[in-house]
């Protein structure tokens, strides 16, 4: 039973279909963990409330989507997500995250700057509530 060493250091018994198959199941993986992310990003101050170790964490993930939507570099889970879709033989989606899974699924075309709005808001609310609730605590 000699299998050949594959790209991923395991030996490899199915050949390539059993790797494609371990990187598609990767790729899903960073799908689910990019997910996890944009909810992050409009309710992770609310978190930040009940949890508040979670601040750096937050504010850095506000920060690299912030950069992102501005600057407009993909997202480094995107490039993540494509690139093991592709090794998996899967044609990986051209345009990006947002646009692929949420636009015209989750919001209609042509919304996006709703959604960014919505998320700002979101971000903004979260963070005077915290702010107020600090200096409500603090007078006590």
């Amino acid at each position: 039973m000699g299998g050949q060493l594959s790209r991923a250091g395991v030996t490899s018994i199915a050949g390539p279909a059993l790797l494609s198959a371990v990187y598609v199941l990767l790729a899903d993986v960073v799908l689910a963990v990019h997910f996890i992310y944009v909810g992050f990003i409009p309710l992770g101050g609310l978190l930040v409330v009940r949890f508040p170790r979670l601040l750096g964490l937050h504010l850095t993930c506000v920060a690299i989507a912030l950069v992102s939507v501005t600057v407009g570099f993909d997202c480094p889970l995107t490039t993540w997500e494509q690139s093991l879709r592709r090794k998996g033989g899967q044609r990986p989606y051209r345009d990006g995250f947002v646009a692929h899974y949420l636009t015209g699924r989750v919001y209609p075309h042509g919304y996006d700057w709703a959604v960014q709005v919505l998320f700002g808001v979101c971000i903004v609310g979260s963070y005077a509530f915290i702010v107020y609730r600090r200096m409500t605590q603090a007078r006590q």
